[in-house]
């Protein structure tokens, strides 16, 4: 679902672009479709959300 896991991947998209990321990721979750891919982009888009958000 989702190719890029490096934090570094993240960081040039927009709060939108990472809120949909992190969407798609919970519902691949949910459904039991995600690849360990998504867990990663949904644990890092978080945490560039965080970084954002406290920086």
């Amino acid at each position: 679902m989702v190719q890029a896991t490096t934090s570094d991947s993240f960081r040039h998209l927009s709060n939108e672009e990472l809120s949909e990321v992190i969407a798609r990721c919970e519902s691949a979750i949910q459904d039991g479709t995600a690849d360990i891919e998504d867990y990663e982009a949904f644990v890092l888009c978080q945490k560039e959300l965080a970084r954002r958000t406290w920086a």
